[in-house]
């Protein structure tokens, strides 16, 4: 049983790319807007879950202050899904919206 937990783990792991190296606070709000996205009557559009973990503004929250996330999921070919999520006064996430685009947002290429 431990075994398949740990591929399970790993797995999960596998789709945040690799080259990521965000605090953990940042990454918790990544993960819930992920979660909160896949979960969501969107969730069967997206054709990957593969998180960009540093092209997204999770730094951006301060406890007290609402936040709009931006995160970013990378789809077949050129395709970028920007997931934009609420986060509340208390840190709580609830998926908003998301479109189809070939960069991700808040990029500046």
């Amino acid at each position: 049983m431990a075994l398949a937990m740990t591929g399970v783990s790993q797995m999960a792991q596998a789709e945040v790319e690799e080259s990521a190296d965000v605090p953990q606070a940042e990454r918790e709000l990544v993960m819930q807007c992920h979660d909160a996205a896949l979960a969501s009557k969107d969730g069967d559009d997206f054709e990957s879950t593969k998180l960009l973990m540093e092209q997204q503004n999770a730094g951006d929250y301060e406890q007290g202050e609402e936040l709009l996330l931006h995160i970013n999921l990378l789809g077949h070919g050129t395709t970028i899904y920007n997931i934009s999520c609420n986060v509340d006064e208390q840190g709580n996430v609830t998926y908003k919206e998301y479109q189809k685009a070939g960069t991700p947002a808040g990029s500046t290429r």
